[in-house]
């Protein structure tokens, strides 16, 4: 067990505009959704997160709410693509984590439904929601919506034993 635990920070994608005759992958954000992710960003920042690196997929609206959430004001020190986070299963999103440098204490998924809610669903033994809350939570989970999970191990190892689910929160709906 290491002094210090990793933090992972999922969020799913701010709302995006309608499909078009242009596909899925380049859908943007609304200006709604803009707005939205920066707020997330600013709140983010004020709770002290400072991911060394976020790891994003491709689609268009993943990296636009990366790029929100820095405008926001969340220090992202580094960000990568991962082709394997667009239309990703909870495998995929976990292979992505796993594939992070240890010395990366703070990581931030930015992702996709199902699989973001579904990687914090593998997380859920010591959250203090009851079982059919947090299901229901995981399912509903919104655009723009973040769940921060502990970890004690290495990166490689994600999840083990010492993985929680600490907190699950929604965008504000205020801005």
């Amino acid at each position: 067990m290491s002094d210090t635990p990793r933090v992972l920070v999922l969020v799913r994608h701010a709302q995006a505009k309608n499909h078009s005759s242009g596909g899925d992958r380049p859908r943007e954000l609304t200006k709604s959704g803009r707005r939205v992710a920066r707020a997330v960003g600013a709140r983010l920042a004020a709770d002290g997160v400072r991911p060394e690196l976020a790891v994003c997929s491709p689609a268009v609206r993943t990296v636009q709410t990366c790029d929100e959430l820095t405008r926001g004001g969340l220090p992202i020190r580094d960000v990568w693509g991962d082709a394997g986070l667009y239309d990703a299963d909870v495998e995929d999103v976990l292979d992505s984590i796993r594939a992070v440098p240890d010395d990366v204490r703070t990581l931030l998924v930015v992702g996709h439904a199902p699989g973001v809610p579904m990687t914090a669903g593998v997380v859920t033994d010591h959250c203090d929601l009851g079982e059919q809350a947090l299901q229901q939570r995981l399912r509903a989970w919104p655009p723009a919506g973040v769940g921060v999970v502990v970890h004690d191990g290495p990166w490689s190892a994600f999840p083990d034993a010492t993985s929680a689910l600490v907190l699950l929160q929604d965008p504000p709906d205020d801005v």
